[in-house]
């Protein structure tokens, strides 16, 4: 019982992360900046690389903490294709 709930647990974790890079990429292409995927609460989620930066500066993460950092820690990162 407890193989088969850990198998359920990560198919869905698995298909969120896949929806997330979809909406990473997409939001990415449409407003042409760059956007990561990262684990926040056990979820995946998106979020804009310029959002990262107005949270350190604001001082919202742990001293030490960048943007880079972010990066680095990030599942995924979409940035938009040329046209």
């Amino acid at each position: 019982m407890v193989k088969i709930k850990k198998f359920i647990q990560v198919c869905l974790f698995e298909w969120r992360k896949k929806r997330a890079i979809r909406k990473a990429q997409r939001s990415a292409d449409l407003h042409r900046r760059k956007f990561l995927v990262s684990v926040w609460g056990g979820k995946p989620v998106v979020i804009s690389m310029q959002g990262v930066r107005k949270l350190v500066r604001q001082h919202r993460f742990a001293k030490g903490f960048t943007a880079e950092k972010a990066r680095k820690l990030a599942i995924f990162e979409a940035c938009p294709k040329s046209r």
